[in-house]
Order: C-alpha cells, then structure tokens, then sequence
C-alpha cells in the first residue's frame, strides 16, 4: 500500500520529524511504501507528521488525498500523548490496522 506523507513546516517542532519517517520506514510491512507524490492520489492511508500540536498542517484540501489520516501532531498520535520513541510503532499500527 502506497501512504501519502504530509509534513508541517518545522517551525515549533518538538520532534525530530525526519527521524520519525525513518522509523516508520524500518516499521513498515513490505509492500507498504511512504510517499510524498500526490499524483499518485487517492492513497488508503495518509501520514500527517506535524512538529508540535498545533497540527497547523491539517488542512481540508488533503482530504482528497485519502480518507483515512493518521496525525503526529508534536507528542501525540490521533490526540494521544505518546513518549516520541514510541510515535512511530504507533503509527504503523495504525497503518496495519487499515
């Protein structure tokens, strides 16, 4: 499955994003690949990877994109306050359970 990725930029980040997607690479079952290349839209899931919890990057135009979004909004996933090492794991589980 091809997972659209969408990133906030930068400007409170209380995460280390790039190390996140990383992680969440490593994570991932085969044949689940991360993408940044609309044009291959819609997408089963999308990863919104925002610094802090502001989420300032949720915008309404990427609901086009997928149906289905998963938000790292500073420490937290989808509103959960999450330790940062273990953001990652908990994205991909949600991405399996999709």
């Amino acid at each position: 499955m091809d997972i659209v990725v969408k990133y906030c930029g930068g400007c409170n980040s209380q995460i280390d994003r790039p190390k996140i997607i990383r992680d969440v690479k490593s994570l991932l079952a085969a044949g689940d690949h991360l993408t940044s290349d609309v044009s291959l839209a819609p997408f089963k899931a999308g990863l919104l990877v925002c610094g802090c919890p502001s989420a300032c990057a949720q915008k309404p135009d990427f609901n086009d994109l997928s149906p289905q979004w998963i938000v790292v909004a500073g420490k937290t996933i989808d509103f959960q306050v999450l330790p940062e090492d273990r953001l990652a794991a908990a994205a991909v589980q949600k991405i399996k359970k999709l």
